[in-house]
């Protein structure tokens, strides 16, 4: 990652927008931000993991992080972040939220990412700066920007913790395969189980039982066709008494119903008389006779309606003629209304100019204490422009005696680094010193031991090779002495006289002895353990000497590149001494300069309250002066307004017409209103009662018009009625007389038994047909009796016997589908049965490949083993910088915990933990790790340059070690790297190409500063 550009904004110290351009940073290849402590240095960092990440160490999301994130005089913070990633994509990351009208509340952060494409900002879907970066935000912090606090981090972590973040940078969980494995023998074993299970449910199923099945299905089969044929002839005969059987049952119950219709015969006769006398007086006079009744109803409704409306007709009369009269006397009123109105008018004119004049006696007041308060502050006005004049005066004459103060910091300046050279100077000298004396004392170590330190290494060869011959000798007489103890077995069976079991010789004259040989042996064994020791001892020497050999070479480059040193920062001196050019001070004099540069400060801290002063005076006239042309321009609206109260006051009274001003003139504003409002009333009075009586003049006369009209139209409509009746009447006589009928009341009679027609003469109807067809059918079962050859004996025997043939042959059906099922069943299974044991055997074989891969990867052995290989690399590349930094005098390794080690060559080479480093060197320590890890990072994402980050650290390192860092971080721009150091040690600035000032100002907050 390479950053391009960052804007803080409301973020802790920064109250006020701050930029940095850290392309004008990053092209040196090693910058600063320097500052004091708490000025906002380290927020630089944490805004830039904020935005990317939204994570911050010094808050959590519990802890109200936006609030307290947020300074107190801002109203929101913007955080914009801009940079290359490790495949030179640009993007821009921004992080805001703000404060809402309640001072505690805010609103929730908004992350937001862009790319760079095709010249414009395009908004990415995730806003996770892991995505782009390829580090989470814990490694991001390891390994591209260290925090305070986290710069040991990576070097202290436990071997599990570090293994896990070796695992996330370098992306070993492809090769965390044994969950995967575990994952898929789980399954794999179910599997099996499964099919176990399955398997066991078909233990008796077999082609033999198959077949046999199938055999007896066969047998079963034409059994069942037979029988079948037998029943159909059966069944045959048996349906045919069944239904003669049948038509027999039929005819009695036929007979029978015949009796009951002839029983009801009579009664349905009676109904159809009775039917037909009532459908001739319906269709005859039902109609004349209903319009009688209406019209008869109709004419006394009419009659009744005709008398109401004649005492409502007289009853409105009388109340129109009230309204009419009242309305005549209220009419002279009405007209003087306008008159009463233009009074109302003038009466608030009149009090409108009673308020005017009050308000023209507030001003007049005003206008009086306004001209006081003028002249005060112009008397104070004049005051404070003398003293300014004088103060002024002061000042001047101040700046006249003091010495320019550029060239007194170049003067400073030069003292600082003419120290700073002399100091370096010796430290050198010292140094070159003591590498002479360490060089003297390792050659001496050569002559210690016996040695030359030219052919030391040929003489310890010539050593080993004489212990070599030593020890060939000493086989040899092991092996003699082994071949004598295998022959003292037999000098128990020589005896004289007798032959010898091994070269069969009778005569036996100086047989071995037993304890010479056990002698021989013990000294043999004491050779050996003195030629051991000698070995051990002569290895000992060797790798001292080796360790001393390089150590003695490194010391002699080193001691070659001091005095080189030596010589550079001499040359820098005879040069810097000849850049004293200042005739007025003494090179070798500076206490004189010191004391002169203390009156120049004392003079500019004099000048500079002198200043102060000025600008407060200054400050207190020009608010005098503004309060001048404040009451100045108050005074001249007073005297505008009262102007124009005056002109309104006499308009007023020239608008007067309908009353007499002077006999209002002793009213006050009570009494004009209380006049007004009485006026006022009047009127309403009087406009009420008006437009209530023309209302209620024009209701009357309408409702008076409506009446009359219905009354006369009710008279009209009585007549009519009344020749309607006559007509209906002669109608009915007509009828009674044509149809035999003796009068109207018989009439009524017959039509008041109200008979359902349809449903009656559908009655009579339904018996007709039934009647008749139960005839015809009697008569045709009658004739089918007589010829067929029924007998109730044949159908009870043949009724028995087709009974017990079709339970026989339902028993052959069931035992027949039964069979079948079974024989179907069985082929299914046989062939699930087949596909079970073939998957089984692919699972058998896969289970056994499982097992061998899951001893390979469980307990993420395989996954350790890749990390700890990384680690090693770490450790080679982070020492080629750490042998150098530590004047090799230590190395880093790794032991079998993937924990850090250091090797301490000052002490025979021993092991020791990396947590027993000193402060200074633990920085070391780390700065390499992790110089080592982000060049393993920008190898991995094949970046062609990487940014570095650092927040801490310098403090602990003394002026020797700081050089050494710092030669090293300088190195990086050549290996196309950059790194940006954090510090509050001002002295650092000086050395840095490219730095920033963070600068924190009481009003504005942290100000950014680029040197």
């Amino acid at each position: 990652m390479l950053p391009l550009y960052l804007s803080i904004e409301g973020l802790y110290s920064y109250q006020q927008k701050q930029e940095i351009d850290f392309t004008a940073l990053t092209e040196a290849g090693f910058f600063g931000i320097f500052g004091t402590v708490g000025s906002g240095k380290s927020s630089v960092l944490e805004a830039i993991g904020y935005a990317l990440y939204g994570e911050t160490e010094r808050l959590n999301s519990k802890e109200k992080r936006t609030y307290n994130m947020m300074n107190l005089k801002s109203s929101q913070v913007i955080i914009d972040f801009q940079f290359l990633n490790f495949e030179g994509r640009k993007f821009r990351f921004v992080a805001q939220w703000r404060r809402k009208k309640k001072f505690q509340d805010i609103t929730d952060h908004e992350r937001n990412a862009y790319e760079w494409i095709d010249g414009n900002w395009s908004p990415m879907e995730s806003n996770d700066g892991a995505a782009v970066t390829n580090l989470s935000y814990s490694n991001f912090r390891r390994t591209i920007i260290i925090p305070q606090g986290q710069f040991k981090e990576f070097l202290e972590l436990k071997g599990k913790d570090r293994s896990e973040m070796m695992k996330e940078i370098f992306f070993l969980n492809q090769y965390d395969l044994g969950p995967k494995v575990s994952g898929l023998m789980a399954d794999n074993n179910k599997k099996i189980e499964h099919l176990k299970g399955a398997l066991s449910g078909f233990e008796e199923v077999n082609t033999e039982i198959i077949e046999e099945k199938n055999q007896q299905f066969q047998e079963l089969s034409l059994t069942l066709e037979s029988l079948k044929k037998e029943f159909e002839q059966l069944d045959f005969h048996f349906k045919a008494l069944q239904i003669a059987k049948q038509n027999r049952i039929d005819l009695e119950i036929k007979q029978g119903e015949l009796s009951a219709l002839n029983e009801r015969k009579p009664a349905i006769q009676k109904i159809e008389a009775e039917l037909n006398e009532y459908e001739l007086v319906l269709n005859n006079f039902r109609e004349p006779l209903n319009n009688l009744s209406q019209l008869t109803t109709s004419k006394n409704a009419l009659l009744t309606k005709i008398e109401g409306l004649k005492e409502s007709k007289d009853a409105t009369k009388i109340a129109l003629t009230e309204v009419e009269q009242a309305l005549e006397q209220l009419l002279p009123q009405y007209q003087n209304l306008d008159n009463l109105k233009s009074e109302i008018q003038d009466i608030k004119r009149l009090i409108q100019n009673v308020e005017f004049g009050k308000i023209k006696a507030d001003k007049e007041v005003g206008i009086i204490k306004g001209n006081e308060f003028l002249n005060e502050q112009k008397q104070t006005a004049e005051a404070l422009i003398k003293d300014i004049e004088q103060q002024e005066s002061a000042i001047e004459q101040l700046k006249s005696s003091r010495i320019n103060s550029s060239e007194l910091l170049a003067i400073d300046s030069w003292y600082q680094r003419n120290e700073q050279l002399v100091q370096d100077l010796k430290e050198e000298h010292e140094r070159f010193t003591n590498f002479k004396s360490q060089i003297e004392e390792l050659k001496n170590q050569f002559v210690v031991n016996g040695y030359t330190q030219s052919e030391w290494q040929q003489q310890i060869e010539d050593k080993f090779e004489g212990l070599q011959q030593r020890d060939t000798a000493l086989k040899q007489r092991d092996s003699d002495i082994r071949l004598k103890q295998e022959l003292s077995h037999y000098i128990h069976s020589l005896h004289d006289g007798e032959p010898c079991p091994l070269c069969g010789s009778a005569e036996h004259p100086s047989p071995m002895e037993i304890e010479a040989l056990d002698e021989e042996i013990t000294r043999l064994q004491s050779d050996k353990n003195k030629l051991q020791q000698e070995k051990e001892i002569l290895e000992k020497q060797k790798s001292e000497l080796q360790l001393n050999s390089r150590i003695l070479a490194e010391k002699e480059i080193e001691s070659s590149n001091l005095q080189q040193e030596i010589t550079k920062i001499e040359n820098l001196f005879q040069l810097h001494q000849q850049a004293f050019v200042w005739k007025d001070f003494d090179k070798d004099n500076r206490a004189f300069f010191e004391t002169k540069k203390n009156e120049i400060f004392q003079l500019e801290d004099q000048l500079k309250k002198l200043e102060e002063e000025l600008k407060s005076k200054r400050d207190v006239l020009q608010t005098t002066n503004d309060k001048i042309q404040k009451a100045e321009v108050k005074l001249n609206e007073y005297q505008n307004e009262i102007n124009v109260l005056d002109a309104n006051i006499r308009q007023n009274l020239r608008q007067i017409q309908a009353i007499e001003a002077a006999a209002y003139a002793q009213y006050d504003k009570d009494a004009l209103e209380d006049k007004a409002q009485k006026t006022q009333a009047s009127i309403d009075k009087i406009m009420q009662d008006y437009e209530l009586f023309t209302k209620q003049l024009l209701s009357y006369r309408t409702q008076y018009a409506q009446i009359k009209g219905t009354y006369t139209e009710a008279q009209e409509q009585h007549a009519l009625y009344a020749n309607q009746l006559k007509e209906i009447q002669h109608s009915v006589h007509k009828l009674l007389n044509e149809l035999n009928f003796p009068d109207v009341a018989t009439v009524k009679s017959i039509l008041d038994k109200s008979l359902n027609s349809s449903l009656s003469r559908k009655s009579v109807q339904d018996f007709y047909v039934a009647y008749s067809t139960l005839e015809n059918r009697i008569q045709e079962l009658q004739k089918i009796s007589e010829q067929d050859n029924y007998s109730e004996d044949r159908f009870n025997e043949l009724s028995h016997l087709i009974q017990l043939k079709k339970e026989e042959l339902n028993l052959q059906i069931e035992i027949y589908g039964a069979l079948k099922d079974d024989l179907d069943r069985l082929t299914i299974e046989l062939a699930k049965k087949q596909e079970l044991l073939l998957e089984y055997q692919k699972l058998d074989t896969r289970k056994k490949n499982l097992d061998v891969l899951f001893n390979m990867f469980k307990g993420n052995g395989f996954v350790n083993y890749v990390s700890s290989i990384h680690l090693q690399r770490l450790c080679e590349i982070a020492n080629h910088r750490f042998h150098r930094l530590t004047k090799n005098q230590l190395s880093l390794v790794i032991n079998e915990n993937n924990e850090f080690e250091v090797i301490d060559y000052l002490n025979n080479g021993y092991r020791r933990s990396a947590k027993t480093l000193s402060g200074g060197q633990a920085f070391q320590a780390s700065l390499c790790l992790a110089l080592a890890l982000a060049e393993n990072i920008q190898s991995l994402n094949k970046a062609d340059k990487n940014f570095f980050f650092i927040d801490e650290g310098f403090g602990t390192q003394d002026l020797e070690s700081i050089n050494t860092v710092f030669d090293t971080l300088q190195y990086l721009h050549q290996e196309n790297r950059v790194v940006g150091i954090i510090s509050h040690v001002e002295e650092l600035k000086e050395r840095m190409p490219r730095s920033i000032t963070v600068i924190k100002d009481l009003e504005k907050g942290s100000q950014i500063m680029l040197n």
